[in-house]
């Protein structure tokens, strides 16, 4: 890490050492914001593009013989069959199952709930077996739901969860860059968001090599000598990906020196997570120049960074 008197102005760290116990032990406990928890415009979305469809399922709620009563409603309503996965949760258009067999373990058989206008016999009968062996029909009979929307959105609320973790990713770029926005806005500096090579060189004047094609940086900032380049994440649970994450970091660190030893590269990175990862996190803070957290970045470290082409 490159130490400079800024560390010890800014959070009263004397050296290098001091500096890490400062990262790590002023790393932020949560980002939530509100829209954290369900992206709730989405879901209603996901689930209104089907509304029509999922109330024709509501008829078999109750019925008896249902398995031949499903049969019966995709004959009239085929469009049933595309929403299908939806109520095991899945956005698949094809599943695959496996089924063994006596003469070969590893026996699948294929379901397809692609959109057609008709479904012939031998397909009804194929998908009337899937909703029966996956509990579908058992669930219409028994009438264990009372209403099929009703049921979506909650099956819509649980798959929106697994997208929290690019919410704390999105919200980690969201408040670095207030702080990003308000340095450019005060100092006539520019900068740019989700900066590829090519918005680099069209919008900053800069060029940049890049380690794959893919390659976009979360921010860009030009202080008129000097482009900086930064990438955020947060983690609040910890896990052996933060050992591979600071390994990534350093490799990207050091491919930037080597390619564009004029630019700098600054990391700003934050969450709980990191105290089960130390030592990782240690070994890339002794070779990346700058690795900040939040807290660093309120005290003005990066201000500082930026305004004195550090």
């Amino acid at each position: 890490m490159k130490y400079s008197d800024i560390f010890k102005t800014r959070i009263g760290c004397a050296d290098a050492d001091e500096v890490f116990k400062y990262l790590i032990n002023n790393m932020k406990e949560t980002i939530k914001g509100w829209d954290f928890f369900v992206a709730w415009e989405k879901v209603m979305n996901n689930v209104e593009s089907f509304e029509v469809v999922l109330n024709i399922l509501n008829y078999l709620i109750g019925k008896n013989n249902i398995r031949e009563e499903f049969k019966k409603l995709i004959g009239r309503y085929p469009e049933i069959v595309e929403v299908l996965p939806i109520l095991l949760a899945l956005r698949e258009k094809s599943i695959k199952v496996l089924e063994p067999l006596a003469d070969n373990v590893f026996n699948y058989k294929e379901y397809s709930f692609r959109k057609k206008k008709k479904y012939s016999p031998e397909e009804i009968e194929t998908l009337a077996e899937f909703a029966e062996k996956t509990g579908l029909l058992a669930m219409f009979e028994n009438k264990n739901i009372k209403s099929v929307i009703d049921y979506v959105i909650g099956i819509e609320v649980g798959l929106d969860t697994n997208a929290r973790k690019n919410r704390s990713g999105t919200a980690m770029e969201t408040i670095t860059e207030l702080f990003i926005k308000k340095i450019c806005h005060i100092n006539d500096y520019h900068y740019l968001s989700q900066a590829t090579p090519n918005k680099i060189k069209t919008s900053l004047g800069y060029n940049v090599s890049v380690d794959k094609s893919e390659r976009s940086f979360d921010f860009a900032i030009d202080n008129g000598h000097k482009l900086y380049l930064v990438e955020t994440n947060y983690y609040g649970g910890g896990g052996t990906k933060l050992k591979s994450v600071a390994g990534e970091f350093t490799t990207l660190f050091n491919f930037i020196k080597k390619e564009n030893p004029e630019h700098s590269f600054i990391w700003i990175t934050d969450g709980r997570g990191w105290k089960t990862a130390e030592r990782p996190l240690r070994e890339s803070f002794d070779k990346v120049d700058y690795i900040l957290n939040l807290e660093m970045v309120q005290n003005g470290i990066l201000d500082d960074i930026i305004l004195q082409g550090l």
